[in-house]
């Protein structure tokens, strides 16, 4: 049990960091979890409609090969139309020649053949043996010429997908027909030549698409009629709209409506397992598929990987109080020792042991202690050593900052065959406001530089977080254009301190050599081409980042040639001074860049070229603004 000294300034030091700590710690988890949940559900999403887009295009080639078998089989009917054995022997062809198909008709209209009401030859696969069979399809109790997928096509001259339904005596399953008109030299329809598709078979095929283990893919006809039976209900030819507003809720029917419709898209919704989202799009024949996800399944991992980032902070926590506590109270001792030799040096014994510490209160005791020493030449001596300690550690704080601030600008030049880049920030201070960054994602080439308005530990806190948000949207894969709105509405939302930032940020193309690029407030920088002069990209007047809320930024575009060269730079490199005020400027710097030698210059050259020629101009002078220079080679 702790006793009333453990009670004093150590442990209240070291249970407030733990405080402190463990609220960093929750609220740094809680941004961790929300945005590990969005990422991945937008990513889940993502993969979903991508996975959905596939399965559509593999259907739809399925059905273009059926529609091209009855396609080309409606040439022989057509040319062979009075020959009774041949006619069979077409619709026998068109289900042994294409898999997907278990049954073919050629349907014609009543007394095209002298005598018969019905004529119809039918081949089909037997569902029990899997034989090839044929029959005549047409009777008086099975009038084919009442069926949709007769009277669609002969009505319309157009070919039809009909709607799910259960063939009596032809091919006795759950199907759906594909109908193609064969008209005469007059334009008319004197015949419907199908083939049949079993629903089981493209049932089995569809629900094969599990992104996750309860996903439920659905496919529904141009009405809005399941052509795939569901995993928990057999639910080939209802309704889905109906079927939606008896066993599930106002979310699933507007996705049917919607898929009915022909749209496409993205919803969430409520189940009994919990949060789900749907992806859908239509198909070309006016079906419509769409793609069943459980959060809770997208969601699994990230959740596990909260549980143990929560059991593992815990324990940390743990471990820094016990070691926290161990070293403030190895810390504070001596002050409390400190205490009582400065009450003796006040009294003239300079030579005093350090005594044992009777109080129980040290705070308190300092406080006397240093009322005692007032007027002592010990408190001058302290006030003194405080002093001089105070700006060692301002020194060595700057002097950290200015590596954490070194560390945050990217380093790792890409080793690309497709680019080459380099870059290097001087400050003019221990810390600056200069930044320049750079990603690649694929194919894109993100680059950015920008300038901060002031300079010191403020432009260093500005630029850090300017280099990080050009990172992360660059990331994003957002357009340049939105980068800076974001980063702009970012600054400018707590900008009490009314600095702003001249950034330019652009995205290259890797493979097309385009550029789109955004120039806020920004120096207009160099364009090399390999064959052509050197010339300042001229840009829309855009406004730099963190003045106005709300300001639209536009972008513009430009190709660029394969081995051309891009110079960035801060104000700092135009307006280096030599003594006598004269500038480095803008035309001397073009003139540098259009040299023979320099064109061919690799980035690191370019960079350290530029460097040279603005340090050898300035003479010695002493710097007054961050220089920042960045080289890209494409």
């Amino acid at each position: 049990m702790l006793n009333s000294k453990s009670k004093s300034f150590s442990t209240r030091l070291s249970l407030n960091v733990l405080l402190i700590v463990t609220i960093l710690f929750v609220i740094v988890l809680g941004i961790v979890a929300v945005s590990s949940h969005m990422l991945i559900s937008d990513e889940a999403k993502r993969s979903a409609s991508n996975i959905l887009k596939a399965t559509i295009l593999d259907v739809e080639k399925t059905l273009q090969s059926v529609e091209s078998t009855v396609k080309d089989a409606s040439w022989l009917a057509k040319e062979n139309d009075k020959d009774e054995k041949y006619l069979y022997h077409i619709t026998s062809k068109v289900v042994e020649e294409n898999s997907y198909i278990i049954g073919s008709a050629i349907a014609f209209d009543s007394c095209y053949f002298e005598g018969r009401h019905f004529f119809s030859p039918y081949s089909y696969e037997d569902a029990e043996t899997g034989e090839l069979k044929s029959k005549e399809l047409g009777t008086e109790t099975n009038d084919y010429f009442t069926q949709e997928w007769y009277s669609e096509p002969k009505n319309t001259g157009n070919p039809h997908w009909s709607e799910p339904y259960f063939d009596v005596g032809g091919g006795e399953q759950m199907m759906t027909t594909y109908s193609y008109p064969i008209k005469d030299s007059t334009g008319r329809v004197y015949a419907i030549i199908t083939a049949d598709i079993s629903l089981d078979w493209l049932s089995e095929k569809v629900s094969a698409i599990h992104p996750y283990e309860h996903s439920q893919t659905i496919l529904i006809s141009a009405q809005g009629r399941f052509l795939t039976s569901g995993s928990e209900f057999n639910l080939a030819g209802e309704s889905a709209i109906d079927v939606a507003d008896t066993l599930f809720n106002g979310s699933l029917m507007e996705i049917s409506r919607n898929m009915v419709a022909g749209d496409s898209g993205t919803m969430r919704f409520s189940t009994r397992r919990g949060l789900a989202f749907a992806v859908y799009a239509p198909l070309d024949n006016g079906w419509s598929m769409s793609i069943t996800c459980q959060y809770s399944e997208v969601l699994e991992r990230t959740s596990q990987m909260h549980l143990v980032l929560i059991i593992v902070g815990l324990l940390g926590l743990l471990i820094m109080f016990i070691i926290c506590y161990r070293i403030i109270r190895k810390l504070t001792q001596p002050i409390k020792d400190f205490s009582v030799s400065a009450l003796n040096i006040a009294n003239g014994d300079f030579h005093t042991q350090l005594p044992e510490v009777k109080s129980n209160d040290e705070i308190l005791t300092l406080r006397d202690s240093l009322a005692f020493m007032q007027q002592s030449l010990v408190t001058y001596l302290e006030q003194i050593e405080s002093v001089t300690s105070a700006k060692k550690r301002m020194e060595t704080q700057l002097y950290i900052g200015q590596k954490i601030q070194e560390g945050m600008l990217p380093k790792n030049f890409p080793n690309d065959s497709r680019c080459a880049l380099n870059a290097k920030v001087v400050p003019a201070k221990e810390v600056g406001g200069d930044l320049y960054d750079f990603t690649i994602n694929g194919n894109r080439l993100n680059f950015s530089v920008g300038d901060v308005s002031d300079k010191g530990v403020p432009a260093a806190f500005v630029m850090a977080i300017t280099r990080v948000m050009c990172h992360l949207f660059a990331d994003l894969g957002l357009p340049v254009k939105d980068v800076a709105t974001r980063i702009n509405n970012s600054i400018a939302k707590s900008n009490d301190a009314n600095m702003f930032v001249t950034l330019f940020f652009g995205c290259i193309d890797l493979e097309t050599k385009k550029m789109e690029f955004c120039n806020a407030g920004h120096n207009p920088i160099i364009v090399i081409p390999p064959d052509e002069k050197p010339y300042y990209l001229k840009a829309n007047p855009n406004m730099a980042v963190g003045v106005w809320n709300g300001f639209e930024y536009k972008s513009e575009s430009l190709d660029l040639r394969p081995g051309t060269k891009l110079l960035l730079y801060t104000d700092g490199v135009t307006e280096a001074e030599k003594a006598d005020k004269e500038q480095f400027g803008e035309e001397r710097l073009l003139q540098l860049a259009s040299k023979p030698e320099f064109r061919n210059l690799n980035p690191d050259e370019m960079v350290l070229t530029v460097h040279n020629a603005v340090t050898d101009f300035a003479s010695g002078n002493e710097q007054n603004d961050d220089i920042t220079i960045f080289a890209i080679t494409i």
